[in-house]
């Protein structure tokens, strides 16, 4: 079990707590005395998206958002997520964002990815960020790219499926704005080392 303290930023100072361990997440994120905490259980958690969203002041960036995004069966997301302003506390802000969502993966994400990949190698499809996965085939917007064609690049908020042959057939997923693409990503990394 790990234990986290959240402090959300400059106008929501309160320390919030975030409990993760292999059976649950447990976050304070209400503001009711009654009711603070939501709890999402390790069978009812389906995805995942995450990503820095830059804070735009008049002509330079002056803050960060981290944010994190859990998505339970019913389609609702559990949002985590904190505030830096001017690069104070920036190395602390950060390692705390990597070590929840290494928590994060190692507990739950993982896992559902693991679940992917059994069903590829199993030969059955199944969609994933809005790209159909085959058995010996990606299709995506009307495109198709066989799997020994398929490579892809990784960016740092980004990352590009495409073809080795014909380049022009691609797809660009973002890991905060796409559901799911960081499992998607994970699946195909894995899929490209194993073929």
């Amino acid at each position: 079990m790990k234990e986290f303290t959240i402090v959300r930023g400059l106008f929501d100072t309160r320390k919030r707590s975030l409990v993760i361990n292999e059976n649950f997440i447990k976050y304070e994120d209400k503001d009711q005395n009654e009711n603070l905490f939501t709890i999402l259980k390790k069978e009812d958690i389906v995805g995942i998206r995450y990503g820095i969203h830059f804070i735009n002041g008049y002509s330079i960036y002056i803050g960060r958002e981290y944010q994190i995004f859990i998505r339970n069966k019913s389609n609702k997301e559990l949002k985590i997520y904190f505030k830096l302003f001017y690069g104070r506390k920036l190395n602390e802000k950060h390692q705390l964002y990597n070590d929840i969502l290494d928590e994060v993966w190692d507990n739950f994400i993982g896992d559902i990815s693991q679940s992917y990949w059994v069903k590829f190698k199993n030969n059955e499809k199944f969609n994933l960020a809005g790209v159909e996965v085959l058995n010996d085939r990606i299709e995506f917007d009307k495109n198709e790219i066989l799997i020994k064609d398929l490579d892809i690049k990784t960016y740092r908020h980004h990352f590009v499926i495409y073809s080795k042959n014909d380049q022009y057939k691609n797809k660009m997923l973002y890991y905060l704005k796409d559901k799911d693409a960081v499992i998607l990503l994970d699946v195909i990394t894995k899929i490209i080392k194993n073929e």
